[in-house]
């Protein structure tokens, strides 16, 4: 969700983040509306620092709902190390709060240390809000696979965010290139970002794409697009594979060559949605969460379209931040929890609001086509792209303990280094980088998580 990694808290993530037709979803959410709702309580929440400000509005408009019902919300921390630490020791404390805020990797992590409750009973309970309302592919982020949660869901998914490609028309335009479409493959993406490419000698002036490489959004869905998986049978990294190496050495090649802005390349330029807003990259592979802070520093006009095809295959990356009853929550405040995310999740309720802010595609399947974010005004006018680039979803492995994740990032940073910088062999940097992923992995297991 940086650069916005769906699951990586970087600064960039931070300042980032802040699911066809119409259904009988309407006349659900009509028949919540006219239950009996609450008149009075306390209702508190945990929120990651970077969302307070987009959820403020939302926490009016539901204690204007309710009259007699307050929100007492509390700030986490938005970086993943300090969110993990905060969560735990408010659980050993008995202080959570009725719900928190969550990112996908500590789906199964704050499952098994009763940060989060099971979130069944609530898409049970009779409410509008069913297992079948929110989009399966963002649901099943927060479904634990093995271990005593297994089968449990602990998240709802606040977003429906997938990677798309933002592109500058300006510089289509002033080139004489069509713009992207769904025929685009990798390699025709790599032809444009080459001509719209910049050059002073041998310092790239302009980018034709700003891409992450080491993020999971960029190298599970290319992995896959090959036939492959990320994780072999034992929950083990495999990044010795052909598929692993051709979809890293496809992109690294194009970092050596001055084509693609990585990481650190974006970092220099004051970060993705910067270096295209300033228009130094013409191209960036991002989320619809981006949208904001592009339309707050882009002249130019612009526009999205779907990934582009690797292999012959659509495959594009994805993730989200969530929400979950706490235990405590389950345990005390129940009815409130219920209610809260009852209304959350309608079109005339939190949806509404954070969907006009252009952050957010509604994870709700019926509000796929919802003009409460399709016709808000453009950039960006293409916005089937959001919501038809989710069946072409490819997550992160929800198997992966967030621990491990923060290794996984350290290393693959340490092999795009080494291999733009100083010439390793993909394959050679892919192994290292391997062995220390699993040693983290095998440890990490071996302690039961």
């Amino acid at each position: 969700m940086s650069k916005t990694t769906l699951t990586q808290f970087t600064p960039s993530r931070r300042a980032v983040l802040a699911g066809l037709a119409a259904s009988p979803f309407a006349l659900a959410a009509g028949s919540h509306f006219a239950m009996a709702q609450p008149t009075s309580g306390t209702l508190s929440i945990g929120i990651l620092d970077w969302a307070e400000t987009g959820i403020k509005p939302v926490f009016a408009a539901y204690e204007a709902a309710r009259p007699g019902v307050k929100i007492d919300y509390s700030i986490l921390p938005g970086d993943g190390p300090g969110l993990r630490q905060a969560l735990l020791s408010r659980r050993l404390a008995n202080k959570l709060p009725d719900i928190t805020y969550l990112a996908d990797i500590f789906a199964t992590q704050f499952a098994n240390a009763q940060v989060t409750a099971d979130m069944r009973p609530f898409l049970t309970s009779g409410g509008p809000i069913t297992m079948t309302s929110l989009a399966k592919p963002f649901l099943d982020q927060y479904l634990v696979t093995s271990g005593p949660n297994k089968d449990g869901i602990f998240g709802l998914p606040i977003g429906a965010d997938t990677v798309v490609l933002y592109y500058n028309k300006k510089h289509f335009d002033d080139a004489g290139i069509p713009y992207p479409n769904d025929d685009w493959t990798f390699e025709k993406q790599i032809e444009v970002a080459t001509q719209l490419t910049q050059k002073n000698g041998n310092v790239t002036t302009r980018y034709g794409l700003a891409a992450s490489v080491p993020w999971h959004a960029t190298y599970v869905p290319g992995i896959e697009a090959f036939g492959d998986t990320l994780l072999d049978d034992k929950n083990m990294y495999k990044l010795q594979t052909e598929a692993a190496i051709k979809v890293f050495t496809m992109y690294w090649d194009q970092v050596k060559a001055g084509i693609i802005a990585s990481s650190p390349q974006q970092t220099q330029l004051g970060g993705g949605y910067q270096a295209f807003g300033a228009g130094t990259v013409s191209m960036l592979q991002s989320v619809r969460a981006l949208t904001p802070l592009i339309r707050s520093v882009t002249t130019d006009d612009w526009d999205v379209a779907l990934e582009p095809k690797i292999n012959g295959v659509r495959k594009t990356g994805m993730g989200s931040i969530a929400q979950a009853i706490t235990p405590q929550g389950m345990a005390n405040n129940q009815e409130l929890a219920y209610d809260y995310l009852n209304w959350f999740y309608s079109e005339d309720g939190g949806m509404k609001i954070l969907a006009a802010g252009y952050g957010t595609v509604p994870p709700v399947e019926a509000l796929y086509n919802s003009p409460i974010w399709t016709e808000l005004p453009g950039p960006p006018y293409d916005n089937r792209v959001f919501a038809e680039s989710i069946q072409y979803g490819a997550m992160n492995p929800t198997s992966i303990p967030a621990d491990v994740q923060v290794v996984v990032d350290t290393e693959l940073a340490k092999a795009e280094e080494a291999v733009v910088l100083n010439n390793v062999p993909v394959a050679d940097a892919l192994k290292a980088a391997e062995a220390v992923i699993n040693e983290a992995m095998a440890r990490v297991m071996a302690a039961g998580g």
